[in-house]
């Protein structure tokens, strides 16, 4: 078993290391990345661990948002003009997709909100992502939305993704709230309904 060239203890889980061009223990990787080792974009651990900590920032993001009445961007009628059709989209689209998850409409909300900040060179776009993407910012450039507003609006739907997800509907309330809200049909329209007797 080889020895790690930073701490030189003795290696479980090896990775070469781009810029050392040798082999390290996963444990300096993680805790050496950026500060004494100064990695390249094109290394797997440094982009997966700028993944990790992008979706760790952007959820305290989603939680400390949004928590008061007064500070949702839902009230706002221009804000509505894209999140509305955009919405729909989501939902005449992807409803019928099994794939489509909270988890993946959380996972490709990020990776707008990133680009829009433009790091998001790290990120790996699949085809649904990319038509979702696309679809977004042409609304987005149509109702010619400032990229601060199009980044709380990435914000605020997380936040309806993080506050809907699990419970009894699983991992797709948020597709269930859009369909609720879209055609007065499905679960949740089931469980408001129950509710108002």
């Amino acid at each position: 078993m080889s020895k790690c060239i930073l701490c030189n203890k003795k290696i479980k889980f090896a990775r070469k290391c781009l810029v050392l061009n040798e082999i390290i223990c996963s444990t300096c990787c993680g805790t050496k990345r950026e500060l004494e080792i100064k990695c390249t974009g094109d290394c797997k651990y440094f982009i997966a661990g700028q993944i990790k900590e992008n979706k760790k920032q952007i959820m305290q993001l989603v939680k400390n948002k949004f928590n008061r009445e007064e500070e949702d961007i839902y009230q706002d009628d221009r804000i509505l003009e894209l999140i509305l059709p955009f919405e729909q989209f989501v939902f005449y689209n992807y409803y019928n997709d099994i794939k489509m998850t909270d988890d993946f409409i959380t996972e490709c909300f990020t990776k707008l909100f990133y680009s829009l900040e433009e790091k998001g060179s790290i990120y790996i776009f699949n085809e649904t992502e990319t038509e979702i993407f696309d679809e977004f910012s042409r609304i987005a450039e149509k109702t010619k939305m400032p990229i601060e507003s199009q980044k709380l609006i990435l914000l605020r739907m997380m936040k309806s993704v993080d506050n809907m997800t699990g419970g009894m509907f699983g991992n797709r309330m948020y597709l269930e709230l859009l369909r609720n809200h879209f055609t007065g049909t499905g679960v949740v329209a089931e469980v408001m309904g129950k509710n108002n007797k």
